[in-house]
């Protein structure tokens, strides 16, 4: 019988991890039947209540330890809220325990250590605060030991993770000739594990839940169905094959948590990749940081670096591009891949051409998550903390996202999730709504110590308001803790209220809602400040007026978002909005002098040839030769044929041309009057009415801008300004002729794009229903028309079925809604009934079309091809079941 090696695990925890203790057993077991048996091991635990006889000692601990000695090969520890009873030489039996097996690992090459911390939800009443303390205070001690450190979630996650990380360590140790190696890449797996699960907690307590990305070649849902996600791309095939690339997202869409996910994914592979957080170094350092990145990962310097991801990368910073290029000098010949985050209403500061980056990128996107991908993250949350049945709780939350306009992320579906773990019941209709249940989840069922003097939701969000009245007065988004806690302490006093804000700052610190960059403190997501700022104007009328006045509100639409969503009946918002929106709109008619009436599609046909193409351009070319715009752009037009690069002074004249003509103000304006729109469901109806119609006014006045620049775009690629910018993909054509005449035809599809999120909610459909029936332009009805198409409120296709009869059968309006629906059809998220309704309206305006029918019945339309259909998208499909 063939000799196996015994390899012996010594156990230590204090009293309250007796179930971990118990599934360390089980886990053992596994594995000797498992790789045990095909390396020839035999694991076997050593624990002081099984293997320790009585004896004589000074004190409990010293018989432990002299029985115990250097058995063992492998230590494993555990904590929960108990740190353990002193000992002579520690303050507990564990520390003592750990602090003996950490000298032998400094000595022992064969030895290692795995720490685990229990990470799950408490109840306060239960927890001993000394103890506790002492628990976190020694975390951090282990973590500066460098020892293998991982946090779990409850007991079936700790069986989970001791499983995976003993077979790693075991398949490591044994594949590999050099031990000493393998322990070390075992160490780092750790390291990059952590890294990971710390990406993903966005909540104490929460759930870790790793969702498989949507990465695309294309940013948005076009308008030519087919054209879509065909360009998906594999995470693991960029990670196989690095290749310079940009990964582009709004924020909050998981770059980060991709970011490790990647790198860890790589080193699994026996591939390096360094992790650069592009917040915390500078283009003189880099060499220092990845160095640094080499000794807190335990790898040889000298190791072959496979690829880079600087994450955290935007490109509105400044610096951004020096931090880019001095990576791409540095390390010319690896692979770069930048996670940037595309802000709202931000754009370059930095010009490319000012700094020359010797490397070529492509761009890719990542999208929200499907139906199914929400459906994981809900099933695998509710296993963790049971609130309802998986396929309700999955509607619910997939109808708050929509009811909130949020995008459907990872984070804003666990958002809405730790809601619903304590407020199942309560369905919030917008997101100040939202955003105050979320602060009640965390201050009422905290898993923080419990304190004498807990402060509520309300002390929280009054002494937050009167802090970020002074960030945002102050202009300034970063803060250390001691400026935090001196003005909220103040702005308590000052108003003769005792609050505990050190205990505020904890939690909000705790639960990442305020966390640390580059040694400065700030609020993890912009909207939180916002959030307080808000309700600091909803109780203090002089912040309100600074705020309008300033027009602050034109940096920050979400601040108006929130304020008007607290009570929905913000009547003095509404009217200040569409002051400024009304004032912008002329200035920005009467300086461009196109006329509202302008309607280039109007000699448009289903496919336009070349002759209707030229007519509209020369149509289009006219007007805007007769227009107020600056020469600069009326010459662009005049030379719009010629093929050479643009002057170098262009940019000046397009910086000047938005400066002047307020387009970035305009913008921001239908922004925030869209939010508050929005959320104003109890405000004065003739207001509303009259907002709305400034609203699309702005639309058309921004489409109008479009049609004047596109010889730039067609040209440039790109025209931008103080934080406003329009920029074209990849995919508009070869030829300057040919990239003008398909961004033409995109306009009021973008257009759309730009502002729709701002706008929609499904409670304000009888507003956009009634300016639908009366439309101040053509275009305005025919991006309406769009907007009911992808939005689809309750009796939408009533409305969209009228609006195809009433359009002629060749009309490039009647195209275009085709399209949008084919696209809506083929991939978005859609219920069985709204996809019957596409699909019916698709063959009504096909039937249209190629029968010359102005109003087809049903026969007629059953005479289309289902060739003229789109198909389903697989994943879509799916997502569309429930």
């Amino acid at each position: 019988m063939e000799k196996k090696t015994i390899i012996r695990c010594f156990i230590a925890s204090p009293g309250d991890t007796a179930e971990e203790r118990d599934i360390c057993e089980k886990v053992f077991s596994e594995i000797n039947a498992g790789i045990g048996t095909a390396y020839g091991f035999v694991l076997k635990s050593l624990r002081w209540e099984n293997d320790v006889h009585p004896g004589l000692g000074n004190g409990g601990q010293d018989v432990i330890n002299s029985q115990i000695k250097d058995k063992y090969d492998l230590f494993i520890g555990i904590m929960y809220t108990k740190f353990g009873t002193p000992t002579e030489h520690a303050e507990s039996g564990t520390e003592e325990e750990f602090y003996i097996a950490y000298e032998r690992a400094l000595q022992q090459k064969n030895m290692e250590i795995m720490f685990y911390f229990n990470d799950a939800a408490l109840n306060p009443s239960k927890l001993d605060l000394e103890q506790y303390q002492k628990v976190t205070n020694f975390r951090t001690n282990v973590v500066q030991q460098k020892c293998m450190y991982s946090m779990y979630n409850g007991i079936q996650d700790f069986e989970n993770k001791l499983r995976n990380h003993l077979n790693l360590y075991f398949n490591s140790h044994y594949l590999s000739s050099d031990k000493d190696t393998a322990e070390k890449m075992t160490r780092t797996s750790f390291i990059l594990e952590e890294r990971l699960n710390s990406a993903l907690q966005l909540f104490s307590g929460q759930p870790r839940i790793w969702i498989e990305p949507i990465i695309s070649s294309k940013q948005e849902i076009s308008i030519h169905p087919d054209e879509n996600y065909d360009g998906r791309v594999d995470v693991n095939t960029i990670i196989n094959k690095p290749y310079s690339l940009i990964i582009s997202a709004p924020p909050q869409f998981g770059l980060t948590c991709l970011s490790h996910y990647m790198v860890l994914e790589a080193w699994k592979k026996h591939k390096l990749w360094i992790y650069i957080d592009a917040k915390k170094i500078k283009a003189h350092n880099v060499t220092t940081y990845v160095n640094n990145e080499f000794t807190q990962l335990g790898i040889d310097a000298q190791t072959d670096i496979e690829c880079i991801i600087l994450d955290e990368w935007h490109s509105s910073e400044n610096g951004a591009l020096k931090k880019l290029k001095a990576i791409c000098d540095v390390y010319s010949e690896i692979p770069i891949i930048l996670m940037r985050t595309l802000e709202e209403s931000k754009f370059l500061r930095e010009r490319q051409e000012d700094i020359k980056i010797n490397r070529e990128f492509k761009t890719l996107f990542l999208l929200p998550m499907t139906r199914n991908q929400i459906r994981t993250i809900v099933t695998e949350y509710n296993q963790e903390i049971q609130i309802a049945d998986d396929e309700v709780l999955l509607d619910k939350v997939v109808n708050d996202l929509t009811t909130l306009n949020i995008h459907r992320t990872p984070h804003n579906c666990l958002t809405l999730l730790k809601v619903d773990e304590k407020k199942f019941d309560n369905n919030p209709v917008n997101r100040s709504q939202m955003l105050e249940d979320v602060l009640y989840v965390l201050f009422e069922f905290t898993d923080l110590p419990r304190y004498d003097s807990k402060p509520d939701v309300k002390d929280c969000q009054f002494i937050l308001g009167c802090f970020c009245e002074i960030l945002i007065k102050e202009n300034r988004f970063y803060f250390s803790k001691d400026d935090f806690l001196k003005r909220t302490r103040e702005c308590s006093t000052s108003n003769m209220i005792d609050i505990d804000v050190k205990v505020v700052f904890d939690i909000l610190f705790q639960n990442n809602i305020i966390t640390e960059t580059e040694n400065q403190l700030t609020f993890k997501s912009a909207f939180w400040l916002l959030y307080f700022a808000a309700r600091r104007m909803h109780g203090n009328p002089d912040f309100a007026e600074y705020i309008f006045k300033s027009k602050k509100y034109l940096d920050y639409p979400e601040i108006i978002e929130f304020y008007t969503g607290i009570d929905r009946n913000r009547n003095d918002a509404l009217n200040i909005l569409l002051k400024d929106i009304h004032e912008t709109c002329d200035v920005v008619f009467t300086r461009i002098l196109i006329p509202d009436t302008i309607n280039p599609y109007r000699l448009a046909r289903w496919h336009p040839d070349i002759k209707h193409i030229e007519k509209m351009q020369q149509e289009l070319s006219d007007t805007v030769m007769n227009s107020g715009l600056p020469d600069a752009i009326k010459d662009k037009y005049q030379d719009r044929g010629y093929n050479q690069l643009t002057p170098y002074n262009q940019d000046v004249v397009i910086h000047n041309f938005f400066e002047e003509y307020y387009v970035y103000n305009l913008m921001q304006e239908i922004k925030s009057s869209s939010r508050a729109l929005r959320n104003s469901d109890y405000a004065d109806v003739s207001i509303k009415k009259q907002l709305l119609g400034e609203i699309l006014r702005g639309w058309l006045q921004i489409s109008k801008v479009l049609f004047a620049l596109i010889p730039v775009l067609a040209t440039k690629g790109q025209a931008e300004y103080g934080g406003a910018g329009f920029l074209l993909s990849d995919n508009f054509g070869e030829t300057e002729e040919e990239r003008a005449r398909n961004i033409l035809f995109v306009i009021l599809t973008n257009v759309v794009g730009f502002f729709k999120d701002d706008i929609y909610s499904s409670k304000i459909s009888p507003l956009l229903y009634d300016a639908f029936e009366h439309p101040a332009s053509p275009l305005i009805k025919q991006q309406l028309a769009l907007l009911l198409i992808i939005c689809r409120p309750k009796s939408w296709y009533t409305y969209i079925e009228k609006y195809i009869v009433s359009l002629s059968k060749d009309s490039f309006f009647l195209f275009e809604v085709l399209n949008e629906m084919r696209a809506q059809y083929k991939f978005g998220f859609i219920e069985e009934n709204d996809m019957q309704i596409l699909s019916t309206l698709i063959r009504k305006s096909l039937a249209k079309h190629m029968l010359g029918i102005n109003n087809p019945s049903p026969g007629q339309m059953r005479q289309i091809p289902n060739s003229y259909m789109p198909k389903r998208d697989e994943d879509s499909t799916q997502n569309a079941e429930k």
